[in-house]
């Protein structure tokens, strides 16, 4: 399970997970973003798809629902 953390709320994804109806799994390693300023962006996280077949329902940029994840306040 990856956990990410915002000011206020922090939710993980789980074994359950999925985005856009396709599993998912979190990666361990940091999204290579950064606000205007430089500095990191730590809301955002990195997954993949736990089946590479998936790939063909998406296309770039679209908007999904990411879905059963762990959140608390």
């Amino acid at each position: 399970m990856k956990r990410l953390e915002l000011p206020g709320f922090s939710f993980r994804v789980t074994p359950d997970s999925t985005i856009g109806g396709c599993p998912i799994e979190a990666l361990d390693i940091p999204p290579r973003a950064s606000h205007p300023d430089g500095s990191p962006r730590y809301d955002l996280l990195n997954f993949r798809l736990r089946t590479k077949l998936d790939c063909s329902h998406f296309q770039s940029g679209q908007k999904v629902l990411v879905d059963r994840i762990f959140s608390s306040l």
